[in-house]
C-alpha cells in the first residue's frame, strides 16, 4: 500500500486551482503540439508532509497508532504564490503551488512525524529537505514547441490561503 501522511488544503485552495488549472489547459491546448498533462483531481488535491512509500498492509495499523496522537501546533495558514515545476521550468515534468508563508511550520510538522517513524523498521524515511508544494499535474508527453515560462508566467495565481488548525 502506498502511504505518506498529509495535509489538506481546503476549498477556497481548490476553487482558485481549478481555475488555474482550467486557464493552463487553454493555453496548452492553443499550441501546435499540445504537451498531455494528468492534472490532479481537486478532491485529491494536498501538501505531502511525508512520503513513506510502499507499505505492507499489516504495518500501516502500526503507522496510524504512531501518528494518531495530536502534533501540537499553533494553528497557521498557508500562503500560496504562484506556479513553478520540477526539475526545470523549460522541460517541466510536474507543475505545482509553492508557499509563501507556512514552510517552517510544515517543517515541524514533518520533523514530528520522522521522529515518531523513526525505528520503524517497515518504514524508509527520505532525509531530503521539505519542499512544501501542492501538486497542480504531471506532464507525460511533453509535446512540442512550448514556452513553457511564457504560459505558466501568464497565469496568475490569486491570493489564496489554507488554514491549518490540528494535525
Amino acid at each position: 500500500m502506498r502511504v505518506f501522511v498529509a495535509v489538506d488544503v481546503g476549498d477556497a485552495v481548490r476553487r482558485e486551482v481549478t481555475r488555474v488549472v482550467s486557464m493552463l489547459t487553454g493555453k496548452l491546448e492553443a499550441v501546435k503540439t499540445p504537451p498531455k498533462v494528468v492534472w490532479v483531481k481537486p478532491a485529491a488535491l494536498h501538501v505531502t508532509i511525508k512520503f513513506i512509500g510502499e507499505v505492507e498492509p499489516a504495518e500501516v495499523e502500526r503507522l496510524q497508532e504512531l501518528l494518531a496522537p495530536p502534533i501540537d501546533v499553533a494553528p497557521f495558514e498557508i500562503v500560496w504564490r504562484g506556479i513553478g515545476t520540477f526539475p526545470s521550468a523549460k522541460n517541466p515534468r510536474a507543475l505545482w503551488l509553492g508557499v509563501i508563508n507556512g514552510a517552517a511550520q510544515l517543517a515541524e510538522i514533518e520533523a514530528e512525524v520522522s521522529r515518531r517513524l523513526a525505528g520503524v523498521n517497515a518504514v524508509e524515511l527520505d532525509d531530503r529537505a521539505l519542499l512544501p508544494h501542492l501538486t497542480l499535474g504531471r506532464v507525460k508527453m511533453a509535446g512540442a514547441g512550448i514556452d513553457w515560462p511564457k504560459i505558466l508566467k501568464a497565469v496568475e495565481v490569486r491570493h489564496v490561503t489554507s488554514a491549518v488548525d490540528r494535525v
